[in-house]
């Protein structure tokens, strides 16, 4: 059975579908796909949350989440081929501060992500003496733990313009700086670019 993407649930759901588009969707929900009417049902309370709460602010991981889902659409290198947006599992600034320290000096931030057995883990910090930071990470996959993922073009995007492209080196490893600190996305080319797993960067100022 062939799914939809969430791009296309997202417009499902704010009903701004192509009409043909639309009817095919929910033929497919109809036919009781449950990935995809998961798909939708998120969205759609996403879409009513919106309607009844005008002066609320959704949380901030919601908005990034969505914010990245439709800079997908102004990618143009994943126009073929199929578009991932990698899952959050860890974020250092969330865990719970040690018993007995009120906080700690600002530091690198830890980030992991996971999409199947792929697995982003990354750290963000300021660099001295600038506003601006600076991302270095490791591409690898669980099944090979020990060895980071070569070869890999990866790009640095802001609100879906890329700003650099390089490749992950012999151990997985990459790295930028960046000064915009908001709507920042990582794009990895898996599967000889027939794959696209993309990275929604927290706001680093949060």
């Amino acid at each position: 059975m062939e799914h939809f993407s969430i791009q296309d649930w997202i417009d499902f759901a704010r009903q701004t579908e192509m009409p043909e588009r639309a009817k095919a969707m929910q033929k497919h929900l109809d036919e009781g796909c449950v990935r995809c009417s998961k798909n939708v049902g998120v969205w759609r309370q996403i879409v009513e949350f919106a309607k009844q709460e005008p002066n609320q602010q959704p949380p901030e991981s919601s908005v990034h989440v969505v914010k990245a889902s439709f800079a997908l659409r102004k990618i143009r290198s994943l126009e073929t081929g199929r578009v991932e947006l990698a899952k959050l599992v860890f974020d250092s600034a969330l865990a719970a501060a040690a018993s007995g320290f009120r906080g700690s000096a600002a530091s690198a931030r830890q980030l992991l992500y996971k999409s199947g057995s792929v697995c982003i883990d990354m750290y963000i910090q300021p660099k001295p003496g600038s506003e601006s930071m600076v991302l270095t990470g490791q591409l690898m996959d669980s099944m090979m733990p020990t060895h980071g993922i070569s070869g890999v073009p990866v790009s640095l995007l802001c609100d879906g313009n890329t700003l650099s492209r390089k490749q992950t080196n012999d151990f997985g490893e990459f790295d930028f700086g960046f000064e915009a600190p908001h709507d920042v996305q990582l794009a990895f080319g898996l599967d000889n670019n027939c794959r696209t797993l993309v990275v929604p960067v927290p706001d680093t100022a949060a």
